[in-house]
């Protein structure tokens, strides 16, 4: 089972829900069968106040510089996960922590 940092694919959806795509999502929290995720993207979109800037690394498994979207989380069943792809660095661990509670206010 993936843990926090971990970097997996899934089929994440589209904001209209319109259709999915499949594509790597920061794991940030972990229940018995579910994972609570946010989307990478390397195109720099929306509110960048809420981006993480994450590096194309053998670690992290991305292929491109890329940013973890605080924004944009969703929550998934551990059986439609494609496979786990790397890790995200504490760095970026740290850094996504802090956006994750200024824009959850906590």
């Amino acid at each position: 089972m993936p843990r926090k940092g971990a970097i997996v694919l899934v089929a994440f959806p589209f904001t209209d829900l319109s259709g999915e795509k499949l594509r790597p999502a920061l794991v940030v929290g972990v229940s018995r069968d579910h994972l609570v995720t946010l989307f990478i993207t390397s195109r720099l979109t929306g509110e960048r106040r809420w981006h993480v800037p994450i590096a194309a690394s053998t670690e992290s498994g991305l292929v491109v510089a890329s940013f973890v979207r605080c924004d944009k989380v969703a929550s998934f069943d551990i059986r439609i996960v494609a496979g786990e792809i790397g890790r995200a660095g504490g760095l970026v661990v740290r850094a996504v922590d802090v956006k994750l509670r200024k824009l959850l206010r906590l």
